[in-house]
């Protein structure tokens, strides 16, 4: 399937041009930090433009994670690309230094801009001192939009996606699975500039260790794009 094309309709009809930029910004940055482990992995169905940036925070049983992310895409609108830095924490034990990586790509678009599809890959992780985790997502996400007034707007979607995990540990055999996991989210865009993003992450829980392969996480992050 190739990328979306967007169809002209008339005005009246589209979902809003200036709602629709801010609705998919709000979640382009915000999806960079769901590689790491204990942020919930979600991805909506629409393309974005310009510089975002997102302050996110996750939460699963054993263990929390904060990350500061970018996420950036020309005016085309025909791809997104995405970046995190942070920390892990479990319960017990020192925290880890948690990244992550995404490239998404628009695949349709309904001609009223309020239905979506795109297709996202990444790799991100953790580690602390000679143990590493990494993991490798990649899977189909779809949404939904509507605006509210002129400025704000609201997003819904889900994504069904494939995870493949390693933990590697100085002296030990590495350990590796993968596990099959889905995820829904909501967007709401505030301001021209400001978005909230929250999601819950569920599925298997696979055989790997420790906070990498947590069966449900819960996540929230603050965008800002600059316009």
């Amino acid at each position: 399937m190739g990328f979306a094309r967007w169809p002209t309709v008339s005005r009246s009809k589209r979902f809003p041009a200036f709602v629709a930029v801010c609705a998919t910004l709000a979640l382009s940055a915000a999806s960079a930090a769901a590689q790491m482990p204990t942020v919930p992995i979600v991805q909506n169905g629409f393309g974005s433009t310009g510089m975002t940036l997102a302050v996110n925070y996750g939460s699963a049983s054993g263990s929390t994670a904060y990350a500061i992310a970018a996420g950036w895409g020309p005016a085309s609108a025909r791809f997104q690309i995405s970046g995190a830095l942070g920390g892990v924490r479990p319960d017990t034990g020192s925290t880890w230094t948690g990244y992550g990586i995404r490239a998404a790509v628009p695949l349709y678009a309904s001609k009223s801009d309020r239905f979506g599809v795109a297709a996202f890959g990444g790799v991100g992780g953790a580690r602390h001192d000679t143990t590493s985790i990494v993991r490798v997502p990649f899977g189909i996400g779809a949404g939904y939009r509507f605006a509210l007034g002129a400025t704000r707007s609201v997003a819904a979607y889900a994504a069904p996606f494939f995870v493949v995990s390693r933990l590697s540990e100085k002296g030990a055999r590495a350990q590796g699975d993968n596990t099959m996991r889905g995820s829904i989210a909501a967007d709401l865009v505030l301001t021209r500039n400001i978005g909230i993003t929250t999601g819950y992450e569920f599925g298997s829980k696979g055989d790997g260790a420790s906070f990498a392969s947590a069966s449900g996480i819960f996540g929230a992050a603050v965008s800002y794009a600059f316009r």
